[in-house]
């Protein structure tokens, strides 16, 4: 079990008039190769869990437990947080922001080089980074990243953090602000990275449409607390529960829902466009209904049609 959370609790400016809890008692456990989505309104808590997780944010109270490193309030023994973010890798809203060194392979190698390793071993794991989320090192390692495209320089901040090998990564909105097909581009990248370097994956994401394709599990926060923690087929159940706290049910369920009023019933287990494409597919040709490929009629409900 790479991540226990128990009791964890966390409050800003602790102890002054302006203090405000951000997080209250969450309990969390994520197994090895999970995808996690991390869903929530602004200020729910999900940005402070997550910066607790590589120790970003010191623990106050409570317990955290990531791949036999332990993290508490107690002082001693002190935790080895070198080794935590070299396992946890973290990728922050709008990373592109971040780049700064004055060429590519400079930026990506500043992370193994923290490390302690060679200015030549930093340099191979940063090259192999960079083609992993497909780049060329030999055609812009050398370039500056202020020179690159906006997906670019994405990518090159998300290979700096995969050039530490973690093996758990962490991205809060890593689509944020991209057209759709930057959205995909970069959720495909993810799951690459998932299977090739970085088994679990823990995403933060405001489009309950977009986590849903690729997630596994969905935790939602609300209040600083764990608000819903199920599998997505019970989760979406509750989709009062959901709109009072700001979320909306993703536009693959709300479609089934109105489909079963029509008297066309297509399964309790839609939770995703796919997942519709496939029961409306089926659905149709049961009734003998000519019918698109299921990608055409996933493609016409993400455009609402």
């Amino acid at each position: 079990m790479p991540i226990v959370v128990k009791g964890l609790s966390f409050a800003y400016s602790k102890g002054t008039p302006f203090e405000k809890k951000a997080l209250d008692c969450v309990d969390v456990e994520i197994s090895d190769g999970q995808f996690i989505g991390i869903m929530g309104h602004t200020g729910s808590g999900k940005s402070t869990f997550i910066q607790h997780l590589n120790g970003l944010i010191k623990v106050q109270s409570g317990e955290i437990d990531v791949d036999g490193i332990h993290l508490t309030s107690a002082r001693r023994p002190k935790p080895d947080y070198k080794k935590l973010r070299s396992t946890v890798g973290m990728v922050f809203q709008y990373p592109e922001y971040q780049l700064f060194d004055e060429t590519v392979i400079k930026d990506v190698a500043f992370g193994p080089k923290n490390l302690g390793l060679s200015k030549e071993e930093a340099f191979a794991r940063a090259a192999e980074a960079l083609r992993l989320v497909g780049l060329d090192p030999d055609e812009i390692g050398e370039r500056a990243p202020f020179e690159l495209s906006g997906g670019q320089k994405r990518r090159v901040a998300i290979a700096g953090v995969i050039a530490m090998r973690p093996k758990i990564l962490i991205l809060d909105e890593p689509t944020a602000g991209l057209d759709p097909y930057g959205k995909e581009q970069i959720m495909s990248l993810i799951c690459r990275l998932k299977r090739e370097c970085s088994p679990t994956v823990i995403v933060i994401s405001h489009d309950m449409d977009e986590i849903t394709r690729y997630a596994d599990r969905l935790i939602v926060f609300s209040e600083g607390r764990v608000a819903f923690d199920m599998p997505m087929q019970e989760l979406f159940k509750h989709g009062q529960e959901l709109e009072a706290i700001g979320l909306e049910l993703p536009s693959c369920v709300s479609i089934a829902d109105n489909l079963r009023l029509k008297g066309i019933e297509l399964g309790d287990d839609i939770v995703n466009m796919d997942g519709l494409a496939k029961a409306v597919v089926k659905a149709a040709r049961e009734r003998g209904i000519e019918c698109g490929d299921i990608a055409s009629v996933r493609w016409y409900g993400e455009e609402g049609e």
